[in-house]
């Protein structure tokens, strides 16, 4: 998907669409690496290395592609479905969508989100944050278990016109 206006409804303006500019792990997808690492290191460390002396046992090889599917399976996917997306802002909307297929991954009327919480990074890049104005808080201190999914632009250009787009009377 080229032109980001695929997803836009019968006249509605776009106001700003963009890109992830650089995808970067974050602190629990290096954690879920560096534990499938060292679970890879562990089981056959335990054996004695066992693929040079011999065999490798079924057991050792069904518990490494196990931690390797729990652990990088899931950072994998994140950082390929974020390099496809498309981020779309319109005087209604914010949509989220795969640049290849043109299908919408995530799309929200602006007047039922709370103002953006951005958070700018060292590589003037931001990450923002959208959740329901209705969304269910914490009941008393206790984070309810069915809140609705955010949407979140990773990794988009941190400029002027960025930070008018996400105030709340920017419409």
């Amino acid at each position: 998907m080229a032109e980001p206006n695929i997803v836009l409804e019968p006249g509605e303006r776009m106001l700003w669409s963009g890109r992830p500019q650089r995808i970067a792990l974050t602190g629990p997808e290096w954690c879920c690496l560096a534990f499938g690492a060292v679970l890879v290191v562990v089981v056959f460390a335990a054996h004695g290395m066992p693929f040079m002396t011999g065999p490798v046992p079924l057991t050792d090889v069904a518990v490494v592609l196990c931690g390797i599917a729990v652990t990088w399976v899931p950072v994998g996917r994140r950082l390929w479905v974020t390099r496809r997306a498309v981020y779309v802002v319109t005087g209604e909307r914010i949509v989220v969508a795969d640049r290849v297929t043109g299908r919408t991954r995530a799309s929200e009327y602006r007047s039922a989100l709370a103002p953006a919480v951005v958070r700018v990074g060292r590589d003037g890049t931001a990450t923002l944050t959208f959740t329901r104005r209705d969304a269910p808080g914490d009941a008393l201190g206790v984070p309810m278990r069915k809140r609705l999914p955010a949407i979140r632009l990773f990794a988009v250009p941190a400029d002027e016109q960025l930070r008018v787009l996400t105030e709340p009377g920017a419409h």
